[in-house]
């Protein structure tokens, strides 16, 4: 199945959404045709995210991303606003060594600029992130959060579960 764009509209004007700047939309689209547009954003992600910047440095395996989009395994859902791309959410879709024949869906990132960060733009990200994912026959979606920046209460809030808790330590040198 392809996941060619698909453009959802999602607005005061189309929707009814309270707090919802018009304008907003929800797209699916592939990495070969906005990478140099992300990576910019992915770099401010990265700035405000990401711990151990001087002993893990941003270092985007390039070839490793076109792959999987090539294979069509990369899922990138954009949220755009007047047409500037201001979030996503990226997600490898495959089976799972432990469950072959389940679908998974696995979070990479996900980010909105701060100064978009406002209504219910998150919310509506993840709800059409799910909406395509399960057009691809995908069953379950695993997504994590930074403590230091924590978004638990938006995934309870859309019915995910905790379910596990992931420690890391840097080591060597």
């Amino acid at each position: 199945m392809s996941v060619a764009a698909i453009a959802i509209a999602v607005g005061p004007v189309v929707a009814g959404l309270v707090g919802q700047p018009a304008g907003t939309v929800y797209q699916v689209e592939r990495w070969r045709d906005i990478k140099s547009e992300m990576l910019p954003l992915l770099k401010r992600h990265w700035r405000e995210v990401a711990l151990n910047h001087e002993a893990v440095p941003l270092d985007i395996d390039h070839e490793q991303y076109d792959a999987l989009d090539e294979r069509e395994a990369l899922h990138i859902l954009t949220v755009r606003r007047q047409g500037l791309l201001i979030g996503y959410h990226v997600a490898i879709v495959t089976g799972h060594l432990h469950y072959k024949s389940t679908l998974h869906g696995i979070t990479d990132v996900y980010w909105i600029a701060p100064e978009c960060r406002h209504g219910v733009t998150a919310i509506r990200m993840f709800q059409a992130v799910e909406r395509e994912l399960v057009k691809l026959g995908v069953r379950k979606l695993f997504t994590a959060t930074k403590l230091h920046m924590d978004q638990g209460p938006l995934f309870e809030r859309l019915g995910y579960k905790p379910v596990e808790r992931l420690y890391a330590k840097l080591v060597g040198g």
